[in-house]
Order: C-alpha cells, then structure tokens, then sequence
C-alpha cells in the first residue's frame, strides 16, 4: 500500500452573530496539505469565503465561495483518493452528491471520480416560516448555486460550471442543523444524475 505523510495548516475567522442561525458576518477560512514524507506527494489548498448580509430584521442574505486545488509534487500524479467531488448539498443541488464530471470524463464517458480543482458558489436568501414570527431556528430559503470540477490537465473555466436553483427548509433541530432542499438545474451536460429533492445535516450551504 501506498504511505503519505501530509502536513497540514489551517486558519479561520469567523464574525457571524451567531453559529447556527446567523443574520450578518463574515466566515474566512484556509488550509493546506502537503506530503513531505512516504511514497505518495502532493500538495492541496483549500479557501471559502461566507458572508452574512440583514436584508431586513427578518430576511438574510448569504453567500458562499469555495476554491480548492491539488497537485502531484516530485514529479508525480495528485492521488486519485483525495480528489475532489461536487455535486449534492454541500456542492450544487440537484444533482446527485459527488457525481458531477470532469470535461475529459464526459469526453470519454468515464464514470466520476472526481477531480483535482473545483470551484464553488452559492447564494441563498433566508426568511423565518411564515407566521412563525421572529423564530429563526425554523426558515425557509431560495438559492443558486453554480460550481465546476477539472481535472489535472484541466484549466478552470467558469464557463464549464453547472449550475441550479430552487427553495428550501433550514431547522435548527436538537440534533443539529437539518436542511432539505428542491432544486432544479438551469445549466447541466448530457448524463448528469439529477436528483429534486435532497436532505441533510450539520451544515450551513
């Protein structure tokens, strides 16, 4: 079996007003992983950017971006194990997680597996359920999300991105935060697995 030992960094910034339900702030955040040891190197770095804008005392705005990059170091390949997927919540809704291909893997009509650069954004507006009052552990929200997969011999394009809209519900249950999410795409390539309605826990996008 192949060995790496990766070192890694992080640093993050958060200025939300709150972590669970939060109305205005700003969350920075970076890292990187790099392989100095063992038979397998490479390199990656990863940066998201969240913002959190009060439309009115009631309605929030939120953006989200995320880039991430990976590498073979020595003159080797980036690992296919640590490739990175898009797709699903998390990603893009309305597709099905982590099945969003490469240009070369729909060129060849390769199943997904990943790629070594993705790009991420989303977009939601947020709003307490309607005659919940100022409740806002239960909201209901619409997004956009746009997001694009490379592979190594791949530039990132923006033009090559998918990309959906939809609407959904946000709960801040006792066990965590719990999503669930209609979407459709508006900008997708021919064999992309769709999938409507999806569901998930323990995260803000």
């Amino acid at each position: 079996s192949s060995i790496a030992v990766p070192l890694t960094l992080g640093w993050g910034r958060d200025s939300r007003d709150s972590a669970l339900v939060p109305s205005s702030g700003v969350v920075t955040r970076a890292s990187a992983e790099w392989s100095v040891v063992g038979a397998l190197r490479y390199a990656s770095v990863t940066g998201q950017y969240q913002y959190y804008y009060p439309l009115t005392k009631k309605i929030t705005a939120a953006l989200n971006g995320e880039l991430n990059i990976g590498t073979g170091t020595d003159g080797q390949t980036y690992p296919i194990f640590k490739n990175f997927y898009s797709g699903g919540l998390g990603s893009v809704r309305g597709f099905e997680p982590g099945s969003l291909t490469t240009k070369s893997q729909r060129q060849n009509e390769t199943a997904a597996t990943g790629g070594t650069k993705r790009i991420t954004f989303n977009a939601e507006v947020l709003s307490p359920l309607p005659g919940g009052g100022n409740d806002r552990s239960l909201r209901v929200y619409a997004f956009f999300d746009a997001g694009g997969l490379y592979g190594s011999d791949e530039s990132i394009q923006l033009s090559d991105m998918r990309a959906s809209t939809g609407v959904g519900i946000s709960w801040n249950s006792p066990v965590g935060p719990l999503r669930l999410a209609f979407a459709k795409p508006v900008r997708k390539y021919r064999n992309d697995k769709v999938q409507a309605l999806q569901f998930q826990i323990g995260t803000s996008f």
